[in-house]
């Protein structure tokens, strides 16, 4: 059986990872076919589609051999000592005659002899397939290469409903409760392998069910086993039963009784499903936004830039060639860490060598020009580099310029030093794959949930294609997203937008936002500045020479004044 048999396409090569492709159960009914909704993990040979739900996985190859059956004697009669046994654990002899348990004298590898042992008789279709043999000193074997099948299976036949235990003796004290339709893994679970053939020997007595209830032991090697065959089966279609204070179905009837195993049994849970929330499970959070207020990221005190920043998200710029995107993004990053104290990493072969990046940003900050008359001191720059040091880290890949690389060396630094936002100026000095469009859409996913993940910004730089020129006015179109060159994922992708284009003319820059996730973030709209080529600064009406170094503007001045005693006295007296 491959994955061609479900019409899944997988890359060709591919054996190993996750992947997404095209689900055939709908994505041929919707307006996107090609969107890749199904979540394939080649690994565990297993899917999901996230739009229709469907799921399923792959049988594994199982080599044909001659398996080797029991002989069934049916015998009737079962040992007394057996019996009493068996009803310390609450299980009558009723139960075990419908069951088919027997005993008798087996030789067991762990003793090296012949031992009295209990007989758990595996029947498919009535037929005996396999024996498990169990005795008083807690040792198992089961007969020697038969076939590996579900304890009980011929119980769960045409029905839309089972429960799913770790041991047969689970497997009574379901059935002892009256919940009849009830199987037994095996050879219980073990953290070290995840062999599941049984699984795959049983498969078609799982396609009808809309209803697995899993009643594992409650310890570490039982939950991973709860897990894997759920997500065999399907998580939609699975409940779980989960005991604190006991360890397994037997147990806990031994401790409460019968009619407590009957009631916990209906309150089964669903696992959850992975990204599927309810009001309920996000009802803290609501509440503390709703005390705390909305999450508005903080602002950059740029002057009519309506646009606040916010960890965990992706804002994109364009604009054409030479028209200041790094200029203006190198503006936002000093910004942010000037008022907010934040710590970024550049990945920026635009602005090679690092050096001259470094010598625009003191440029930026002081005012003064790198050389000439008012060039800046000794004693200045010192400052600034002591001031961008262990804020601000640039990247320098000599071999691999992959996204996934980049992305791993910005995971680094965060957990070293700490990290608020990531530059990428551009993205075209990535290495890319050839199939652009469904690249670029994975692409920027990755970057999408890498800033979900880690809780960073990142500001992606990325160039238009060549803008026509207005009839007009005899000037360059302004791009949007939408004109970045190899695909509309670049719009569909980002949370927020922005244009810079300069007016060269009019000696003026205008910043457009062309789109915001959410309106608590500010405004679309466009900002007008005038650019200074000696300090690279952007500025609204007179132009201010001082260090950022020091108070600005009004409002910081005020925000580091301090009254005096008599203005104190003052205040307090109204």
């Amino acid at each position: 059986m491959d994955y061609a048999d479900f019409n899944i396409q997988i890359p060709f090569g591919k054996v190993s990872g996750e992947i997404t492709t095209t689900c055939p159960e709908c994505s041929h009914t919707r307006k996107k076919s090609k969107d890749k909704c199904l979540g394939v993990n080649l690994d565990k040979k297993v899917w999901r589609c996230n739009h229709c739900g469907w799921s399923g996985f792959l049988k594994n190859e199982i080599q044909k051999v001659e398996y080797k059956k029991p002989i069934w004697h049916n015998k009737t009669d079962i040992n007394e000592k057996v019996v009493q046994w068996f009803e310390k654990r609450g299980i009558t002899q009723k139960t075990l005659l419908k069951t088919r348990i027997t005993d008798g004298l087996e030789w067991m590898p762990q003793t090296q002899k012949e031992e009295n042992t209990i007989n758990f008789n595996y029947f498919r279709n009535s037929e005996l397939v396999n024996v498990k043999y169990r005795d008083a000193k807690k040792n198992f074997k089961l007969y020697k290469d038969a076939e590996l099948i579900f304890y009980n299976l011929d119980s769960i036949k045409d029905t839309d409903r089972c429960f799913i235990v770790e041991g047969e003796i689970d497997c009574l004290t379901l059935i002892e409760a009256g919940l009849g339709n009830v199987i037994s893994v095996p050879n219980g679970a073990n953290l070290k392998t995840n062999n599941l053939q049984y699984l795959d020997n049983c498969y078609d007595y799982f396609v009808d069910k809309k209803e697995i209830i899993l009643w594992l032991d409650n310890d570490i090697a039982g939950r991973k086993l709860k897990n894997d065959l759920a997500e065999r089966l399907g998580f939609e279609r699975c409940k779980f039963i989960e005991i604190e204070d006991c360890k397994d179905a037997n147990e806990y009837l031994v401790k409460y009784g019968l009619n407590a195993v009957v009631t916990v049994s209906s309150k089964a849970q669903y696992f959850p499903l992975d990204g599927v929330f309810t009001i309920s499970d996000i009802s803290n959070e609501i509440d503390d936004m709703y005390i705390n207020g909305l999450d508005r990221g903080v602002e950059l005190k740029i002057p009519n830039f309506t646009l606040n920043i916010v960890k965990g998200y992706l804002t994109i710029i364009t604009g054409i060639p030479s028209h200041g995107k790094s200029d203006f993004l190198d503006y936002i990053c000093l910004q942010l860490r000037m008022i907010h104290n934040w710590k970024g990493t550049f990945y920026s072969p635009e602005n090679r060598p690092t050096q001259l990046h470094f010598s625009k940003m003191v440029r930026k900050i002081s005012g003064k020009n790198w050389d000439g008359y008012d060039r800046i001191s000794i004693d200045e720059l010192n400052e600034i580099k002591q001031y961008l040091d262990k804020s601000i880290w640039f990247l320098k890949p000599e071999k691999d310029f992959s996204l996934t690389s980049i992305l791993k060396q910005i995971y680094a630094i965060k957990q070293r030093y700490g990290l608020d936002y990531f530059v990428i100026d551009a993205w075209n000095k990535l290495e890319h794959k050839d199939d652009k469009t469904t690249y670029m859409g994975e692409a920027l996913d990755e970057i999408v949930r890498f800033c979900e993940l880690q809780n960073v910004h990142c500001f992606l730089v990325a160039h238009p294609t060549k803008m026509p020129t207005d009839m007009q006015t005899g000037k360059r179109k302004i791009p949007t997203l939408y004109d970045i060159a190899g695909s509309a994922n670049f719009y569909n992708k980002a949370d927020n937008g922005i244009c810079v284009y300069r007016d060269f003319e009019l000696e003026k820059a205008f910043v457009h936002i062309q789109k915001i996730k959410f309106d608590h973030w500010g405004t679309e709209g466009v900002a007008e500045f005038s650019y200074d080529v000696k300090s690279k600064r952007y500025y609204d009406g007179i132009l201010d020479n001082r260090s950022w170094l020091k108070p600005q503007t009004l409002a910081e001045e005020m925000r580091n004044y301090k009254p005096t005693n008599y203005e104190q006295e003052t205040f307090e007296i109204f």
